[in-house]
């Protein structure tokens, strides 16, 4: 078969399909850059896994032409497929930007998901699947399935049969959005998960957070993060986050002297951590009365509740030095002695 009859046999779905092909392929790299990959060589392995596969339904459609519809009906089915993965992932991008939030975490900006972006984009979901389905029955020319009560019967107890593996996290997230306690830039902390992050994302299926001990990426289902006590830190007062710090200290150092060491230990921070509210004395309590020591507890407001480990760390940097020139021992004194002679 000549170009000239190849081009007499095009039929306006023919162009379509070829055009489709055409852009998907020319257009690879913009397309992958929408999915926000940070990973270079990961990007570029998306790039042309995209084109790969384009290039294959472009293949299996030019077959048709030669062997079997089958082949052009296979390309059509794998092309509906991506379209619909493309809509689907663009209208949700769309549905971030306008509905979306922006928040600046840690001077990074984030745009993150809402419950209305999140009810729409469910909803295009929707729209998209139902779509793709009805071309995937006329392709295959298996329209009789409209009228087959079965069939639709069997999708929908497909659906009641799973629901207990998307239904739950989906609505967990549906409800975390909506009431808006926990989202995007919240510091929280769950100690039965050994939790304390910045929240990052909410979807409808899980939830991202950024450890603050270790710096990475932490994902947990909606459905577990809804079912644990959750402490919001960043939900605090205007004057800042109240945290403490504990020593314990023997009975030989008097109260005035101990109290003026933790004084200094505080201004000692303050000058070498900005976490800390300069504006706000910190409150000195003794907390108990030990057999071996006094444990004093040293109450202190935070202005970033982002550096709160970093604010911990100054306290507890400078009480080492400060009590080392003092003279005042951090140490638990041995009270107790046995005389084994």
């Amino acid at each position: 078969m000549n170009v000239s009859t190849f081009m007499t046999l095009l039929t306006p779905l023919d162009l379509t399909v070829f055009s489709i092909n055409f852009f998907i392929f020319l257009f690879s790299h913009w397309i992958v850059k929408g999915f926000k990959s940070t990973d270079s060589q990961g990007f570029s392995a998306r790039v042309w896994m995209l084109r790969v596969f384009n290039l294959v339904l472009f293949a299996l459609y030019l077959v048709a032409f030669y062997e079997t519809a089958y082949a052009r009906r296979i390309s059509l089915t794998g092309l509906t497929l991506l379209l619909g993965f493309l809509a689907i992932y663009f209208l949700r991008v769309l549905m971030v930007r306008r509905f979306g939030r922006v928040r600046e975490i840690e001077g990074e900006k984030i745009r993150s998901e809402t419950y209305q972006s999140e009810i729409f984009g469910l909803i295009n979901f929707l729209i998209v699947a139902v779509v793709c389905l009805l071309v995937l029955i006329n392709i295959w020319e298996i329209t009789g399935w409209l009228q087959a009560t079965s069939v639709l019967g069997g999708l929908l107890l497909l659906l009641y049969s799973t629901k207990d593996v998307w239904a739950p996290e989906n609505i967990n997230g549906l409800i975390l959005l909506y009431n808006g306690d926990v989202e995007p830039g919240s510091v929280i902390r769950i100690d039965e998960l050994n939790l304390l992050a910045i929240t990052l994302q909410i979807s409808l299926t899980q939830t991202v957070f950024r450890d603050i001990r270790h710096r990475h990426r932490i994902i947990i289902p909606n459905s577990r993060v809804r079912n644990s006590l959750i402490e919001i830190l960043s939900d605090c007062p205007a004057a800042g986050l109240r945290q403490f710090v504990d020593f314990k200290i023997g009975y030989s150092n008097k109260r005035d002297q101990v109290e003026a060491m933790l004084m200094e230990v505080w201004k000692t921070a303050c000058q070498n951590e900005n976490a800390i509210n300069k504006e706000k004395l910190p409150t000195l309590l003794i907390i108990e009365t030990g057999d071996h020591a006094v444990t004093w507890r040293l109450v202190y407001t935070l202005a970033n509740v982002y550096r709160l480990l970093e604010a911990e760390f100054a306290l507890k940097s400078a009480a080492h030095d400060v009590s080392v020139a003092q003279g005042i021992g951090l140490d638990t004194p041995l009270t107790h002695k046995v005389d084994l002679t």
